[in-house]
């Protein structure tokens, strides 16, 4: 019977040289993830209990004194601030906007592919073109935003200049939407069942109850996945409000993200930005965690 058993265990040569395909194309992919992904990590960590000298390193050790001085820093914690003020914004004004395109475009039949081309090529333009062009959309003498405030008898803005307008403007963008996200959520509407369909419209379940009885709940996995991604991204936010106001002004748009490039490159303090990159992967972990498990409840 062992015998058998062990035969049984034993692998064709077939199956070893498949086996030996797979890890052959993953074990490149693994060891460039720890390579660019954790090993960083662990790096910053490690460079967060010295007050690193990049000249002779790792400098003095100092234990968890750059934690201590990061949070008895004030710009530190109105940092955070900001890049909450930045996830807040995102959620509530842009994250759903592709998936009412999505929805939308799922209804239609002639033109669909027509808009969603449209939707795709958004994403070839360059982050710091669009930049450019809203910044011109902004501006407080000859931008549009002030002229149609002019025309409806509004005041003139000093939008970028403005401490409690900067965050919007930044964000505000997005609300054109389209992207990748918009074919993410039209190829998961579009896999329900055309069963699931014909019996909701037998019932009368159309229009608005369509969408939150039938479309909504079928594909709620993708919309966690990008609800996910979207907190990570926007929690990691530097390039936008660095190219749109180099976090200012006085600071109102300075983001973690930009907190962190400034102690590297302007305060050359390498100790204190990898202990701020620490905390901001640590919270991010914890917001990540969190919604996975609120979904998982959900789902019960």
């Amino acid at each position: 019977f062992m015998e058998s058993v062990k035969k049984k265990r034993r692998l064709s040569p077939l199956a070893r040289r498949q086996r030996i395909s797979a890890w052959m194309f993953l074990v490149p992919g693994i060891i460039t993830t720890v390579w660019l992904r954790y090993y960083p990590m662990l790096k910053a960590f490690y460079m967060s209990l010295f007050n690193y000298d990049a000249v002779s390193p790792p400098g003095k050790f100092v234990g968890m004194k750059n934690y201590q001085a990061l949070f008895k820093t004030s710009f530190y914690w109105e940092a955070w601030g900001n890049t909450f003020a930045f996830l807040f914004l995102t959620l509530l004004m842009v994250f759903w906007i592709p998936l009412v395109q999505a929805i939308f475009l799922n209804e239609i039949n002639r033109g669909r592919k027509l808009f969603t081309t449209v939707y795709l090529i958004t994403t070839l333009i360059p982050m710091s073109v669009n930049v450019i062009v809203w910044k011109w959309i902004w501006d407080p003498d000859y931008g549009i935003a002030n002229q149609i405030f002019k025309f409806f008898g509004g005041d003139a803005q000093m939008w970028l200049s403005n401490p409690d307008l900067t965050k919007f403007c930044i964000v505000f963008p997005g609300i054109v939407g389209g992207g990748v996200n918009v074919l993410l959520y039209l190829t998961a509407i579009q896999g329900i069942s055309k069963d699931i369909y014909e019996a909701a419209a037998v019932d009368g379940c159309v229009g608005w109850r369509k969408v939150v009885h039938i479309i909504l709940p079928n594909i709620r996995f993708i919309v966690v996945i990008q609800l996910v991604l979207s907190c990570i991204t926007t929690m990691q936010i530097l390039d936008v409000p660095y190219q749109f106001t180099s976090g200012g002004p006085s600071g109102a748009s300075t983001s973690l993200g930009i907190f962190i490039y400034n102690s590297v490159y302007t305060d050359l303090n390498y100790g204190k930005s990898a202990a701020a990159s620490v905390t901001l992967f640590v919270v991010i972990a914890i917001l990540t965690v969190l919604q996975m498990k609120l979904d998982k409840s959900e789902a019960a």
